[in-house]
């Protein structure tokens, strides 16, 4: 079974900018601005759902983060340096979205959201929860922090993978990009060696197979956790984290962790995982030692466990009120029935709501395949981090 687990809150934002032509020249306070995005979501996601044909389909919202309460030393705090665009109407921007997600619920789209949780964190909940339950994920973002949850676990001598797929596309001839672990070629192409007239059909490999198979989705191998432990140490501008350890050379120039620090440390100690970090962290306080040639002035296990906790996406370092609101929810989701993803489009998901109506071919294609045009030039916005 493949589930389809979307950050849409991340698809929200990205359709914000080009509802209003890549000039923020929407405010969304009218009824027909919001109108327009509405329907730019669902059809996307529509087209999405439709493109990958899960089983499940689980919709991921922000809220606000447990890690803005993280005290950083050399700055503001986390994503503080993130400003809200002033001419933007949030409270319109923010119901528009609260609706949706009654709407998709209402369709049998599963709604995730928790109180001090991002859209990341739930998406990893959900990956955990349901690799262990023996079933393929594939996480729709276009956030590279997401893709350190590319991942593959093996039950009963079957392996079940977590794929990162990001529908958008960055230049004019670009692909769509599914991000796999190792080990995800080869066993797409592993046939089974029995009795070719009795061999059983493996349907989540089929859909594997056809979405790789698509001429405008480009399949990479990557290692999330080696995504994870590089944010540990490098730090993300965009989030607002620092590297783990910054300093002012004998030229009176500020040097920060690299990424060819980051390999000389974790190839030299043999770190695998970021709980190596911790056994580890006199081992690397020694080398940031040598590297930096500077002494300290905070204690090695601490910063590496504010840095694990800015960074890791994975249930062990989460809140218990996030962890235990999600072990409440989650039950009583997995019984819901499977969704019929071929059915989906934008009428569909729309129907019934005032969102369908006779101007509707502003927004869609005449065609009945309503396909998305969310892919088209996102790399008009991708660098705009004003409204993000």
């Amino acid at each position: 079974m493949i589930n389809a687990v979307v950050d849409v809150s991340n698809m929200f934002f990205r359709s914000m900018f080009i509802v209003s032509g890549y000039k923020n020249s929407y405010t969304f306070d009218s009824q027909d601005e919001l109108d327009q995005l509405m329907r730019k979501v669902a059809m996307d996601i529509s087209s999405i759902i439709r493109g990958l044909s899960p089983s499940r389909v689980v919709l991921a919202f922000d809220s606000r983060s447990w890690r803005k309460d993280i005290p950083i030393d050399e700055n503001e705090g986390y994503k503080a340096q993130r400003t809200k665009s002033t001419h933007i109407n949030w409270d319109n921007f923010y119901s528009i979205m609260d609706e949706f997600s009654l709407i998709a619920e209402q369709k049998g789209l599963i709604i995730s959201k928790i109180k001090g949780a991002e859209a990341d964190d739930l998406i990893a909940l959900w990956k955990e929860k349901l690799l262990k339950g023996d079933q393929h994920v594939i996480i729709i973002s276009g956030d590279e922090d997401v893709r350190q949850l590319v991942d593959c676990t093996e039950s009963n001598g079957k392996k079940y993978f977590s794929a990162v797929f990001n529908p958008f596309t960055q230049g004019k001839n670009s692909s769509k990009r599914l991000f796999v672990p190792a080990g995800f070629t080869e066993w797409l192409e592993d046939s089974d060696p029995g009795d070719i007239f009795n061999r059983s059909v493996d349907i989540d490999k089929e859909d594997f197979k056809r979405i790789t198979t698509d001429p405008k989705i480009k399949t990479e191998l990557i290692n999330g956790t080696q995504i994870a432990l590089r944010k540990i140490f490098c730090g993300d501008d965009g989030d607002n984290i620092p590297a783990i350890y910054t300093w002012i050379n004998d030229n009176q120039k500020e040097v920060r962790i690299t990424e060819s620090k980051f390999k000389k440390i974790v190839e030299e100690l043999q770190i695998k995982t970021p709980k190596d970090l911790i056994l580890k962290s006199d081992q690397i306080e020694k080398l940031l030692l040598e590297i930096s040639n500077k002494s300290f002035t905070f204690k090695i296990k601490d910063r590496l466990d504010r840095q694990i906790k800015l960074v890791l996406l994975n249930s062990e370092i989460f809140p218990a009120s996030i962890t235990e609101g999600f072990n409440e929810q989650i039950e009583k989701e997995l019984q819901k029935n499977n969704i019929a993803s071929q059915s989906f489009n934008l009428n569909f998901l729309l129907e019934g709501t005032r969102y369908i109506s006779s101007d509707i071919n502003r927004y869609t294609k005449t065609s009945s395949s309503n396909e998305s045009s969310i892919f088209k030039d996102i790399d008009k916005i991708s660098s705009n981090k004003e409204l993000f």
